[in-house]
């Protein structure tokens, strides 16, 4: 008599700061979550306090990690991490609709492919119609860029595919693959807040040697930049300096040195789309490169190239 089968144990983490109906509407999709045994923490950053009545009066079954402060997505993801014991662990921002399947299909990707530290499914805009994202690429200016971006949904592969790097928009990870990068417990850097902290993530993983793919048959809507819409500055402004904090820590001196120009046109571009509020970009950050640089100079097994410069 063969045993019983077993569902496999997903730890689902959801950071919120005011997160408002789409949270809530995120939170019911991972409620609805079928195939995997789900074990719920919401990571709360200091929202408001009718956000966390409705929170505990209508999800009882979730897992309520609240702070009085925001402690930002990395910070707070780490706390939710921490929290969990199960083999796999499902981050899903507020803002990200999941369908019914997304972690048993990815679960069982995992599960066949023990080179695998993370799979995500299609990430598609709001309203379903193009690509947000399917994993993570790279440009020649360093920056890290969605695969498939923008695309039309219909045009989208169809079969699973590898990738060079995952977005915790709506991602499974292999718990023992982020304990090999974080022997501490912090599985993403506190000192990022937001921004950048899943790109300096999947580089870690990827020069431990781990591997990722996208399995487009798991299906995601993404509002997007809720948050970011907010304080389009400081998002520049954060995402401009981490950006230059994940470039020291993952890749080496002399690709750097022969892409520096580029790498500084990157920031040029968010000042000139954000206009006079740009301005002071470059100067809050630049003068801090070498500081980041020489923090970073006792990282191993650097980054010769650009990882993922070609699409699926």
């Amino acid at each position: 008599m063969s045993p019983p089968f077993q569902l496999p144990d997903v730890d689902c983490v959801v950071v919120n700061h005011d997160g408002g109906d789409a949270f809530f509407t995120a939170l019911s999709s991972v409620r609805s979550l079928s195939g995997v045994d789900a074990s719920i923490f919401v990571v709360d950053n200091a929202s408001d306090p009718a956000e966390r009545e409705k929170l505990t009066r209508d999800f009882p079954e979730v897992r309520l990690v609240a702070f009085s402060r925001n402690l930002g997505f990395a910070e707070a993801a780490d706390e939710g991490i921490a929290r969990g014991r199960s083999s796999f662990v499902l981050l899903v921002n507020n803002d990200a609709v999941l369908s019914p399947d997304y972690a048993a299909r990815l679960a069982a990707r995992l599960a066949l492919d023990d080179r695998l530290a993370a799979a995500q499914g299609l990430v598609l805009t709001e309203d379903g119609g193009r690509v947000d994202t399917a994993g993570l690429s790279w440009n020649r200016r360093g920056e890290a860029i969605p695969v498939l971006g923008g695309i039309p949904r219909d045009e989208a592969p169809t079969d699973v595919f590898e990738v060079s790097g995952v977005s915790a928009t709506a991602t499974l990870y292999r718990r023992a693959a982020l304990q090999s990068v974080a022997p501490h417990g912090e599985v993403f850097d506190r000192s990022f807040f937001a921004y950048y902290e899943d790109v300096d993530l999947s580089l870690r993983l990827a020069r431990a040697g781990w591997q990722f793919a996208c399995d487009p048959a798991a299906v995601c809507r993404h509002e997007g930049s809720r948050t970011g819409r907010r304080t389009p500055a400081r998002r520049a402004l954060w995402t401009a300096r981490n950006r230059w904090r994940t470039l020291f820590r993952n890749f080496d001196t002399r690709l750097l040195a022969r892409s520096f120009f580029a790498l500084l046109r990157a920031d040029l571009a968010h000042v000139k789309q954000l206009g006079w509020r740009g301005a002071l970009l470059p100067v809050l950050v630049w003068p801090r490169l070498p500081v980041l640089a020489w923090r970073a100079r006792q990282q191993s097994a650097l980054l010769s190239d650009w990882p993922g410069r070609s699409s699926p």
